[in-house]
């Protein structure tokens, strides 16, 4: 079905700014916005959610991790999870945005005053859902991560993997660590690897880049999904 804002339901939010919900569910929220002169939110933040808007018409002042950012028409701005943000019209004119949430802000939406959340590792669980082809972990390899400050250490076992542990530092997204498993045939594998955090559909994504310390020091890349109990 096609959308407009005249077959969307509408909501009015802040001092006479107004909302029409194009697209709404869990996984996608899709909202073309309108702001009066003179008008702003509250200063927030999402934990998993990211955003990316797009302006329709006037300028929009941007707030986001104390930078300032004026953003015209036809132009946008991604905004990424655990960013403090901010929007406003300071001009004399109204402002049209579209903003795009993935997934969607209900439920995830934190206003001052707070503190920010600290991205965690403790305790959660990951399994495999990609790997290159010279790489041992598979679908059948389960990560069991903890966390303390900014170490990190994992076991891990599951496929050709007998046995593995890992062991690392954590700054700001990216993990940098060391790891050596035995696999189902008796061979010791050593590696190191960084990985990147990425959050999407409210779980926790690991994009590593790898490199084996042993054998023919080959490189690689896998995907580990956090797994919900």
């Amino acid at each position: 079905m096609k959308k407009s804002k005249e077959n969307s339901e509408h909501y009015n939010w802040g001092n006479n700014c107004s909302g029409w919900h194009l697209v709404k569910s869990e996984n996608l929220s899709v909202i073309e916005e309108f702001m009066p002169a003179n008008s702003s939110e509250e200063k927030h933040y999402h934990n998993f959610s990211e955003q990316y808007f797009h302006i329709l018409n006037g300028t929009a002042t941007f707030e986001i991790q104390n930078e300032i950012l004026e953003v015209n028409k036809g132009e946008g701005i991604h905004i990424y999870p655990q960013e403090v943000h901010q929007v406003k019209n300071e001009k004399s004119t109204d402002l049209e945005f579209i903003v795009i949430s993935q997934p969607t802000t209900k439920g995830d939406r934190i206003t001052e005053p707070f503190e920010k959340k600290e991205l965690s590792l403790n305790g959660k669980h990951f399994k495999s859902v990609s790997s290159s082809n010279n790489g041992e972990v598979s679908s059948s390899t389960l990560f069991k991560y903890r966390q303390k400050g900014n170490v990190i250490w994992a076991t891990y076992q599951g496929g050709t993997v007998l046995f593995g542990t890992l062991s690392g530092r954590i700054e700001e997204r990216y993990l940098t660590f060391t790891y050596q498993h035995q696999n189902h045939k008796g061979d010791f594998k050593t590696g190191k690897c960084k990985s990147f955090i990425e959050m999407k559909d409210r779980k926790l994504f690991l994009k590593e880049n790898w490199e084996w310390t042993c054998d023919d020091y080959s490189k690689g890349t896998s995907i580990l999904e956090e797994i919900k109990y």
